[in-house]
């Protein structure tokens, strides 16, 4: 016979803790898979010392420190420059020029992005570079607004910085390197050219209202931490936000609902991107 897992035998009730942390700090739990929770709790478990969800409980009434901890704890802001190249060749070289005839047919000029679950702020960035750079290769005049989302409010402090780690700049292409960002010692910064279209703000996927109509979603990565119930209605809300012939681009490891599968035109399986039909 298998011998059970003692640590969560003795772990006790999640649902109780749960409760906990969404009435003092407003941080529902609930948003994510249940086993991802338990994972990532039991290695905070082990990082203090302590056995139990009830121990647990009582060091974040003695430390509410503890709910920073927490918060970082779930929030794995795993991220990159350019994350998964060819999703990015293609939103280049097929997604971008395309979006541009439709705003020139439409008499817009204005190009409105949301990154959801945007992490330090490398796929806002990303995505803005390669947005301007498309754009200078036309003889129009376009704006951008870019907006980054995430949970973590600590993420955020360091997106808005606009400044990184000089060893990990070769993940930007050279030419992006070249114009767009300046290096500065052992750092390299994002350029106020750049900077200037892209904001940041605290948001529950949800709770919080999305930022308004847009013309491309990035969120990628981000539905690995929730049920397919959650998803749905995060999809229902991205539907929502995004203009008709709008583009949602999700990570190459997700897959839409068949639901929503059959509401969005498909532009590329592999890569995961999808339109909203114009």
């Amino acid at each position: 016979m298998q011998k059970p897992d003692t640590e969560q035998v003795y772990r006790g009730n999640l649902q109780k803790l749960v409760l906990k942390v969404a009435e003092e700090r407003g941080l529902d739990l609930g948003q994510y898979r249940p086993t991802y929770v338990e994972r990532r709790l039991a290695a905070r478990l082990r990082t203090l010392g302590l056995h139990s969800y009830r121990q647990y409980a009582a060091y974040i009434d003695e430390h509410p420190e503890e709910y920073d901890q927490l918060l970082d704890t779930l929030t794995i802001n795993v991220t990159d420059w350019y994350r998964d190249k060819p999703v990015y060749d293609l939103f280049a070289s097929k997604i971008v020029p395309d979006l541009l005839v439709d705003k020139l047919r439409a008499r817009q000029r204005m190009i409105r992005v949301w990154c959801a679950g945007c992490a330090t702020g490398e796929e806002p960035y990303s995505v803005a570079m390669t947005i301007l750079d498309a754009m200078s290769r036309t003889n129009e005049s376009f704006m951008l607004a870019l907006t980054g989302t995430d949970i973590d409010p600590a993420a955020l402090v360091v997106a808005a910085k606009a400044e990184y780690d000089v060893a990990r700049i070769g993940h930007i292409p050279h030419a992006h390197r070249l114009r767009y960002v300046e290096v500065r010692g052992d750092k390299f910064v994002i350029k106020p050219e750049v900077a200037a279209c892209v904001r940041f703000r605290q948001m529950n996927l949800f709770e919080d209202r999305p930022p308004g109509v847009v013309d491309v979603i990035f969120c990628r990565n981000v539905f690995i931490y929730f049920n397919r119930d959650q998803q749905e209605r995060v999809l229902e809300a991205f539907w929502s936000t995004l203009h008709k012939g709008g583009y949602l681009v999700l990570g190459r490891s997700e897959k839409m609902s068949t639901a929503f599968t059959q509401r969005f035109q498909l532009v590329s399986g592999r890569d995961r991107i999808y339109r909203k039909p114009a």
